[in-house]
């Protein structure tokens, strides 16, 4: 791991100084850690050194906050810790008018935008959280201040605190080859066929050169999707090396923005939309029962995605429906059509066939592959942390 503190100025003397130089001193044992003040080049040691964590200590500070939006720009995990600069009185006391404005200006965006704040003490989380700016708030207290704390602690209890961070958005760390091997696994983990050539060599060779650290991301993505058993047996079936993981254990923050993973509802319509009950059963017969289930999860997909709680989840399982059961085609478009929503359902087709290799062949409808398609990909399937 590679950190890099940022403080307005070290000066020999000065509580805050001290603080940080015992923390950064003590986190070399555990990380790269590299300390930057206001005169260095923050923007090329940013570039240059590509920290995973770039800790900010400093508040009501408009250089701090450019540092920040700097770090956040490039993908960067930001952390902050105020330092009190939070508490009540010296927002509302100490220059009220000046700290207002910077609050309207800068310093609210700043909290709002990092990954997580850092504390001291308890008193100090519980400060921030009557002030809603921020949630996602752990305590580290500082060995300079508590005699019970040494150095070392302080600074195990900070990378955990960093590791927490990068947990959370694991997604950002995802490269190529973790998105490439998540449809190549539904796609195995999903099938009811025969696994003899079911993917190509350059996929297989893609599974097989994953490291462990690629696979807890891919695992972390399972759970938050939905799919995580689908994972497991598409690994069991290619008698992969992954490692055993177990991502509940794992501390993450909550999600800002959870999805829905349970099972999509095949059987009746969600919400009140009798319109579109009504054209369905004005256009389908009884005994249509497979037609009926699988118009009736695309209007129901329909509604989740406009929430952006789509989960691969729910394109599994539309998935396995739609590829495993014979049916008619030109009904289903029928129904389809005198539902409304047969435009959508090909932008649903086309995400089976990015997301999960839906061959063409199994396909009912003709994909629609569209700038709508584009921003439903957006979303519901962009990086949520």
């Amino acid at each position: 791991m590679r950190i890099i503190h940022y403080i307005d100025r070290l000066k020999a003397g000065d509580l805050l100084s001290d603080s940080i130089l015992r923390l950064t001193t003590a986190e070399k044992e555990y990380a790269d850690v590299l300390t930057v003040t206001r005169n260095d080049d923050f923007k090329k040691i940013i570039s240059k050194e590509k920290p995973d964590v770039v800790h900010i200590h400093a508040c009501w500070d408009y250089q701090a906050s450019l540092r920040t939006r700097w770090a956040l720009a490039t993908g960067t995990a930001v952390v902050l810790s105020p330092h009190w600069g939070l508490e009540e009185r010296i927002r509302t006391k100490e220059q009220k008018i000046r700290k207002f404005m910077k609050s309207m200006i800068y310093q609210y965006k700043m909290v709002h935008k990092v990954d997580a704040i850092m504390v001291s003490t308890e008193r100090e989380k519980q400060t921030i959280n009557r002030l809603g700016w921020k949630k996602r708030i752990d305590v580290v207290p500082e060995s300079i201040l508590n005699s019970q704390f040494s150095d070392d602690d302080m600074a195990k209890s900070a990378v955990a605190f960093y590791k927490k961070v990068l947990d959370t958005r694991y997604q950002s760390a995802m490269g190529s080859m973790e998105q490439d091997a998540i449809p190549a696994l539904l796609h195995v983990g999903l099938t009811q066929e025969s696994i003899h050539n079911i993917l190509p060599s350059d996929q297989l060779l893609n599974l097989r050169s994953l490291k462990p650290e690629q696979w807890r991301r891919i695992l972390l993505y399972a759970d938050d999707e939905g799919i995580r058993d689908i994972i497991d047996r598409g690994i069991e079936m290619m008698q992969l090396n992954a490692p055993n993981i177990d991502t509940e254990r794992i501390q993450r923050y909550a999600l800002m923005a959870p999805k829905e993973t349970k099972a999509i509802e095949d059987k009746k319509l969600v919400g009140r939309r009798p319109l579109t009950k009504q054209r369905l059963n004005d256009n389908t017969k009884r005994e249509e029962k497979l037609i009926r289930q699988i118009a009736i999860m695309i209007a129901n997909i329909q509604q989740v995605q406009k929430k952006r709680m789509l989960s691969l989840r729910h394109l599994a399982d539309l998935y396995t429906i739609i590829k495993y059961n014979d049916y008619d085609e030109d009904r289903l478009a029928d129904v389809l059509h005198h539902m409304r929503i047969h435009s959508f359902a090909r932008r649903i087709i086309q995400l089976l066939a990015d997301k999960l290799r839906l061959e063409e062949g199994y396909m009912p409808i003709k994909p629609l592959n569209d700038r709508t398609t584009r921003s439903i990909i957006r979303q519901n399937f962009t990086q949520r942390h």
